[in-house]
């Protein structure tokens, strides 16, 4: 068999192949509190639809994969949440000695740990654009 030949052979078996692997069945239900949710899990109630996942109205996953954090951007969201709770005026506690119990941060560590939360976003967050 010449190699022509050959590789029309071989597009004519994997296309249709290739052309149905984008077709998936998905379940369409309604949660308690009203939520459309889809999944590739059949549960009692559930509607079949089959998508294309290559066509526009495919629906959209309702777990959509974010971006994920660097480590720098991470460091500053820890710290921005941190400062939000020290400046929150709630009472806050710590296992101070390790018994186990928490114990009420004073005054002066609170003051502390807003510094080091503040020095924390210094360094870990971008300065906001100017403007």
């Amino acid at each position: 068999m010449n190699r022509p030949t050959l590789l029309i052979a071989l597009a004519a078996v994997l296309l249709p192949g290739l052309a149905s692997a984008d077709k998936t069945t998905v379940y369409k239900t309604t949660d308690a509190n009203g939520n459309t949710v889809y999944s590739q899990v059949e549960t009692t109630g559930s509607e079949t639809q089959q998508v294309d996942g290559r066509s526009p109205d495919a629906p959209v996953a309702a777990t959509a994969e974010e971006k994920p954090k660097s480590d720098t951007e991470t460091a500053c969201a820890n710290a921005t949440a941190h400062l939000g709770v020290l400046n929150s005026g709630k009472r806050l506690q710590r296992d101070k000695d390790g018994d186990g119990k928490p114990e009420d941060l004073t005054p002066e560590e609170i003051a502390s740990e807003k510094d080091l939360a503040q020095r924390q976003m210094t360094a870990f967050c971008a300065p906001a654009p100017e403007g």
